[in-house]
């Protein structure tokens, strides 16, 4: 029964380094880790399946699915804007800024890798993805504890305070990278 309970995360981990390394949207299980494994355990499977995720996706995108994604990003007008990242170096302050900023997380992914960016400048960029992970953990991990009648004032506003900064972040960072659009900073 125990080990049962330790290969649990190891492999929820790895269905989810799968899931982002094909490119999938995994929101929800990052949410549904924190409400099955709890707060801390919860964000280091999230943490360590997302960076092994993220490797698997930037070689993928890179090497193998260029053309597609190129043609995907052409056919969303919205999306247009993404293909000035595409084959441009972007410096690590851009690719923090898509990270932090509510876009689609393998979308960025993508355009990251598309990019003349080096592997170590993105990693190194994405590690402010554990915020947005963090947030998004804890969420399920109180969600869990409201629904077993569990839940402190404290955490609850603890976990508010949280998601209000991440979302005032997220916010900031659309901002300046409109503007850095705008005047072709990337």
């Amino acid at each position: 029964m125990a080990a049962d309970l330790a290969t649990q995360p190891l492999l929820y981990a790895l269905l989810l380094a799968g899931g982002v390394g094909l490119g999938l949207p995994m929101g929800a299980a990052v949410v549904a880790a924190g409400a099955m494994f709890g707060g801390a355990i919860g964000l280091v499977v999230v943490v360590a399946a997302q960076a092994i995720g993220l490797a698997i996706n930037w070689n993928l995108c890179r090497h193998w699915c260029r053309a597609w994604i190129v043609h995907r990003i052409q056919r969303k007008r919205r999306r247009q804007w993404m293909l000035s990242l595409v084959d441009a170096r972007l410096s690590w302050r851009s690719v923090l800024l898509l990270r932090l900023a509510l876009l689609p997380m393998a979308l960025v992914s993508a355009c990251c890798a598309l990019s003349a960016t080096g592997w170590r400048g993105y990693s190194l960029a994405s590690t402010v993805l554990v915020l947005r992970f963090a947030v998004m953990v804890q969420a399920g991990a109180r969600g869990a504890e409201a629904i077993s009648g569990q839940l402190s004032i404290g955490t609850t506003v603890l976990t508010g305070l949280a998601i209000a900064a991440t979302a005032a972040l997220a916010w900031l960072s659309g901002v300046q990278l409109r503007r850095r659009q705008k005047t072709d900073e990337f």
